[in-house]
């Protein structure tokens, strides 16, 4: 999380600089409408007490009390060739902004590691199936981003702001995705690897087919990759079941999701004996969110599943205000540890 220490002058200052408006404009007799740019500031902030997992070996180590605060800039200036510029406050590097700029032809978005504001490379339009790779390894480092709308279709372009050495130039990716006669397409190519995915309805089913070609770091030559997905609604549950070939070796995956009472629970299995379960959804006045997978976590040093669980309180009569207890040692949609937090929007 992003550091932040905001005066109340400073944040007198910064409502008072967040504003949207629209203004009559006359001009030789004749008036219209236009809208000012804006400049809005948005964040979040909480105070918690975090008791961290046991990453090393030795004695475990102690909770702690801490506070957090991520403060957004978002500035936008409309018509029909507009941009934004997005900014996270983390001490006065400017230069880090994103400018995503908005034309009649193509969208074109540039920023330090993070063009595609938290999306991936262009090649990440490529849609492939479980337990097959994903095209290039980089995602969130593209410095710039272009992509073109096309009669349905996006085309798209990234890399490094730099092409100086043959390893930014290996950073640049295009892709692909759209539909054409009941088909959606997605491809995607990066360095020497590329991929492609076909997906379509057929008898109340969608069927998905991909294949690939993937170059791994630090191999001299490439792995052929192919896969079928089949997803098929079955009463109140949803089946998917795929089946992937991956450098010879053979795969196999399947999961089931429904919605019970609200809660929306889905477990499935694979060829290599990985058990999931996940159940989110209300619990009288809190969120419950449970999920589990067998497969050993990578941040802690004992040999456990990855689990993680939370229950999330909205506070009535607030904008945002929520008090969560938690537990996660995979970091995604908790923080890694054991958390009382109370958290803040803005």
């Amino acid at each position: 999380m992003k550091k932040a220490l905001l005066t109340t002058t400073a944040l007198v200052a910064l409502s008072g600089a967040a504003f949207a408006d629209s203004v009559a404009v006359v001009n030789g007799g004749t008036s219209h409408h236009t809208h000012s740019p804006t400049v809005v500031f948005h964040g979040v902030a909480n105070i918690n007490y975090t008791v961290p997992l046991k990453a090393v070996a030795g004695p475990a180590p102690e909770g702690a009390v801490s506070s957090d605060v991520d403060l957004d800039v978002t500035m936008t200036s409309l018509g029909a060739y507009s941009a934004t510029i997005t900014y996270g406050m983390e001490g006065n590097n400017i230069a880090g902004a994103t400018v995503s700029v908005t034309t009649p032809l193509a969208n074109i978005s540039v920023g330090v590691d993070d063009a595609n504001g938290g999306g991936a490379d262009a090649s990440d339009l490529y849609s492939d199936i479980d337990r097959m790779s994903s095209v290039g390894t980089d995602e969130d480092s593209s410095d710039w981003y272009v992509s073109v709308p096309l009669a349905g279709w996006t085309i798209a372009a990234s890399g490094d702001n730099s092409q100086a050495t043959t390893a930014n130039k290996e950073n640049t990716s295009i892709g692909l995705s759209g539909s054409v006669g009941g088909l959606s397409i997605t491809a995607g190519g990066k360095n020497k690897s590329g991929g492609a995915s076909v997906s379509t309805n057929l008898m109340g089913a969608t069927v998905k087919v991909a294949m690939a070609s993937i170059r791994p770091a630090g191999a001299a030559s490439n792995v052929s990759e192919s896969g079928i997905e089949v997803s098929m609604p079955l009463g109140a549950m949803t089946v998917t079941v795929n089946s992937t070939t991956v450098d010879s070796t053979n795969n196999w995956g399947a999961s089931v999701s429904t919605t019970l009472n609200g809660m929306t629970i889905t477990a499935g299995t694979d060829s290599e004996e990985e058990n999931t379960f996940k159940l989110t959804g209300p619990m009288g006045p809190v969120s419950l969110h449970l999920e589990y997978d067998s497969d050993d976590s990578t941040l802690t040093v004992a040999n456990d599943a990855t689990v993680e669980a939370g229950v999330t309180y909205a506070v009535p009569g607030t904008k945002g205000t929520t008090i969560s207890a938690s537990y996660s040692n995979d970091d995604d949609d908790f923080d890694a540890g054991t958390q009382v937090k109370m958290a803040f929007s803005f």
